[in-house]
């Protein structure tokens, strides 16, 4: 005759009425995802149009020595024509510092991002000023 199997315990113990209740929402949660998302969102246009302007300025001066060239972006300095460039990455840049500046040091997102909105337009409304005159 063979021993009857050994009885192991069982690995978790049953369970006694409802689980614990889902932990509360932290407050402001809803408001940190949805910066978050409009973050997130704009940067993306952000970089999409800045890219744009960066492949078309390297065309931009083709025009140079026709008459479609404008007399600022086609002088012999080349000062304009790399502020037409470089005009919106630094101005990119400059929004993307503005964000995380008013997020960590001033504590206020959403008007850190209207600035960094604004700081961001410079940038290519500068460098179309400067090609189309």
């Amino acid at each position: 005759m063979s021993s009857p199997p050994p009885s192991y315990p069982q690995p978790y113990p049953p369970s006694y009425g409802p689980g614990f209740p889902p932990p509360p929402p932290s407050p402001g949660r809803p408001a940190r995802v949805g910066f978050a998302v409009a973050a997130g969102l704009l940067l993306a246009a952000a970089v999409a149009v800045t890219g744009l302007l960066f492949f078309g300025m390297i065309f931009a001066s083709d025009s140079c020595g026709t008459s479609a060239g404008t007399a600022r972006f086609c002088d012999d300095s080349g000062a304009w024509m790399l502020v037409a460039m470089f005009g919106p990455t630094v101005a990119l840049a400059a929004a993307v510092v503005t964000v995380v500046l008013g997020v960590v040091w001033a504590r206020r997102p959403w008007t850190s991002l209207a600035l960094a909105v604004l700081v961001y337009a410079t940038g290519p409304a500068l460098a179309l000023l400067t090609v189309f005159g």
